[in-house]
């Protein structure tokens, strides 16, 4: 019965392969040729693509960190600008100093006491 069953297998697995190689192929239409082509280029247009979009939005995050990073900095500097000219201001009313006059005093010569 095994036998039998194995042959009947290797019968069936046998005349698929003979009816395939007597197949003859059809021939293959060449606007299918040209769209199987576009489509590999899209493919590989679109992995490219994507490749570039990841690019830009990592060089566009750089981009808003470092601005960031600037506009941090120019608050700082405004505010020290602030600070500085509020210093002024304050110098600037400040009284003018007036000069003053050195008086003599007289105090007695204890160098030559005999």
């Amino acid at each position: 019965m095994t036998r039998t069953v194995l042959l009947i297998a290797a019968g069936i697995a046998v005349g698929a392969l003979i009816a395939k190689q007597n197949k003859p192929e059809a021939p293959v239409d060449p606007v299918d040729l040209i769209i199987e082509k576009s489509n590999q280029t899209m493919r590989k247009a679109s992995a490219v693509s994507a490749r570039a979009d990841q690019q830009v939005v990592k060089s566009i995050g750089q981009m808003k960190q470092t601005i960031q990073v600037l506009e941090d900095e120019k608050e700082l500097l405004v505010e020290q600008v602030k600070v500085m000219q509020d210093e002024i201001v304050a110098i600037k009313s400040e009284p003018a100093a007036q000069p003053f006059d050195v008086l003599a005093i007289g105090v007695p010569d204890t160098t030559n006491r005999k």
